[in-house]
């Protein structure tokens, strides 16, 4: 397989992703519609763009492959409808932001009808995933991933961190469910120490408390080495927004939840959480919020695609 590849959109995901991709040894041809990260990019040795068109036609591969890390939302449509018009039958398109599972299922039938193979994946494990080796959950045509795609997302996955899950739409849905589950144990990690906050008990160090829980015991993770940076910048997160933002994941799945009958108490606890965070100083929400700020770089004022 040559070691060539279309990367579109570099914010803080996708430049990272392209950094990733050069220590492959790929060819990276980058676009973005900013100038600022097509200069990074430049600068660690991809080939930059000013147009879709420019890059699509300075690609050499016969079976070529677009990667998306365009913010979910209105965008990926937009930037999608722009690339119709440079791809040709075989190449491969592959969406990595936070879409709609639907939206996916929509995106993969419009593009089957030009001949190309579109996928969705997603993509998890904050920035330093993004540098170092992410979680990747793919859906799409088996064997054209097989065949043509897995072994980039191999290259841009840690070691045993990517999967092939199901056809169209099967990658976000997975990734939906995955971003659910991340709400609730943030939301439980916030709840926690709150009530430690308001103890009796006003000597704890959150920072010490944070490190030796995340040292040997059963709630030990990279969740929890996140809050405990944060801590380290931010004593008790006094500069730390109360409002949780959100992108719209956790709402999607609590209503899948609803369609399909299944109890999901936890997580839709944690979803409302996020709403009730809005207007209301509260320490429980300051932990969730300086979470996504330390693995993901989120602000407070997110709201939701859909």
């Amino acid at each position: 397989m040559k070691k060539e590849i279309g990367f579109i959109g570099l914010g803080s995901m996708g430049l990272n992703m392209v950094y990733k991709l050069l220590d492959r040894g790929y060819t990276v041809h980058a676009w973005n519609r900013s100038e600022g990260s097509r200069s990074d990019a430049k600068t660690a040795g991809a080939n930059t763009y000013e147009s879709l068109s420019e890059m699509a036609n300075s690609m050499n591969a016969t079976e070529r492959v677009f990667w998306s890390m365009v913010s979910a939302g209105p965008a990926v449509d937009e930037v999608l409808s722009e690339l119709k018009k440079h791809v040709k039958k075989g190449d491969i398109v592959v969406e990595g932001a936070n879409s709609f599972y639907e939206d996916s299922v929509r995106r993969h039938n419009e593009f089957e009808k030009l001949g190309v193979n579109y996928f969705d994946a997603g993509v998890s494990g904050g920035l330093g995933g993004a540098r170092n080796g992410s979680c990747i959950m793919v859906g799409g045509d088996r064997e054209i991933f097989e065949k043509h795609l897995e072994q980039i997302v191999k290259d841009l996955a840690i070691e045993d961190g990517y999967g092939y899950f199901g056809e169209p739409g099967a990658g976000h849905y997975i990734k939906m469910v995955h971003n659910a589950i991340e709400y609730a144990m943030m939301q439980a990690m916030g709840e926690g120490m709150n009530l430690i906050s308001k103890s009796q008990y006003k000597a704890v160090d959150f920072e010490k408390l944070t490190d030796v829980w995340n040292h040997g015991s059963i709630i030990e993770g990279r969740l929890m080495g996140f809050l405990k940076e944060a801590l380290s910048k931010n004593p008790n997160l006094k500069d730390t927004d109360s409002e949780i933002g959100s992108l719209g994941t956790g709402e999607w799945s609590v209503r899948e939840a609803l369609k399909n009958g299944v109890p999901f108490p936890t997580i839709a606890g944690s979803v409302f959480a996020r709403y009730n965070s809005r207007g209301n100083d509260d320490f429980s929400a300051k932990v969730v919020q300086a979470l996504r700020v330390e693995f993901g770089g989120h602000n407070s004022q997110e709201r939701p695609q859909k």
